[in-house]
């Protein structure tokens, strides 16, 4: 196979010359069953209609990057590759969208805004979304070139997304420059909501970091601990978060989460230092719960005591409500029809009957015991 390299120009090109793929194997996870739509076809409204509304699905997130597009401009920093379409002869030149369908559609997504009155760009802003700079495939390139090893270089062996620290910095820094939170959160294509996250998780392990006893275990892994503390309302509560002070105010509670999730500090000669009782991020959770019930907390806070300890101490003063079980178990039962009822196994039979033994049971225990 050629240098691909070797295969690729650059073009300026109008955006109304580009056409979106109709046969863009992103449309594989969609479950719509369609079938390859002829080259001939792919300048018609009705096909390049359909193309758009179809990477306008949530899955594709383009509203998302149309906003992050509209707040900090097209950067042209990766390139959208292109070829000529294989038209028949006499038909004006358009160029289908080989890499970067999802930007194509943002842009075409924002003119439409701008010319329906619902968006008020600057010509600057035209500009920048209608002229285009791309990378231009010969026509000598193989279609396996074009199609999958262009794409796929991206999508599978690609750039590598940032983890939610990285992000929680770049939201920090941006709204640290003077945007406003809306805007820190488009620049780099999140929803608001989610950067206010990341932005108060940030701040939960800064103040952690700059805790004498607990700084020197106050790493980039413990981020996500803060973050699912601040996802829950109790424990924002309970830990005294406060948005404008951007800390906990509550400085024992929080100093006890520390030794949770970090274990005891560092000091010379310690030889009975306490490991973590929170050994996972997924497992503050749970702390969720504890932290209502005092005799769990207590449980917890014991010296050779762990956060399964408190768990179960939990759920003995809360069981689980058998009732909605019940109740599902007797719905499903009913729902069983004729054929279904003919259709069941030995197996089938033998777990019903286990069923009605366990139910007698029960009741019968209960009349003992009144």
């Amino acid at each position: 196979m050629a240098d691909i390299s070797g295969l690729l120009s650059p073009l300026r090109v109008s955006i109304g010359d580009l056409l979106l793929d109709p046969n863009n194997p992103r449309f594989l996870d969609l479950e719509v069953q369609s079938g390859k739509t002829p080259e001939a076809r792919f300048n018609e409204p009705g096909v390049q209609r359909t193309t758009f509304e179809r990477l306008k699905d949530r899955r594709f997130d383009v509203s998302s990057l149309r906003d992050t597009i509209k707040t900090i401009g097209f950067l042209p920093i990766d390139k959208i590759v292109v070829r000529r379409c294989r038209f028949p002869e006499g038909q004006p030149e358009k160029y289908v969208v080989l890499e970067g369908n999802r930007r194509v559609a943002a842009l075409k997504w924002l003119l439409d805004l701008n010319e329906a009155g619902q968006e008020q760009l600057s010509q600057e802003q035209i500009q920048n979304f209608s002229n285009l700079e791309v990378l231009l495939l010969s026509a000598e390139a193989d279609n396996t070139v074009g199609q999958w090893i262009i794409p796929g270089l991206r999508h599978v062996s690609g750039i590598k997304e940032w983890g939610a620290y990285q992000q929680a910095i770049a939201v920090k820094t941006l709204r640290d420059s003077g945007m406003l939170p809306s805007e820190a959160a488009q620049s780099i294509g999140l929803s608001t909501k989610a950067a206010n996250k990341l932005w108060r998780s940030y701040w939960a392990l800064e103040q952690m970091r700059n805790d004498d006893e607990f700084s020197e275990g106050a790493k980039e892994t413990l981020f996500s601990y803060f973050d699912e503390l601040l996802k829950r309302p109790n424990l924002k509560a309970w830990f005294g978060w406060d948005d404008n002070a951007k800390q906990f105010t509550n400085t024992e509670r929080i100093r006890e989460f520390y030794m949770w999730i970090a274990g005891s500090p560092d000091e010379e000669g310690d030889e009975e230092r306490q490991p973590p009782k929170i050994g996972r991020a997924i497992d503050v959770r749970d702390l969720a719960k504890i932290v209502g019930e005092p005799l769990a907390l207590g449980v917890l806070r014991g010296a050779n005591s762990t956060l399964e300890d408190a768990l179960a101490t939990f759920k003995s003063i809360h069981p689980e409500d058998w009732r909605s079980y019940v109740a599902t178990t007797e719905s499903l039962l009913t729902r069983l029809s004729p054929d279904s009822l003919r259709a069941l196994s030995a197996e089938d039979l033998a777990a019903l009957e286990n069923l009605s033994l366990r139910l007698r049971r029960v009741i019968e225990d209960r009349q003992r015991l009144v």
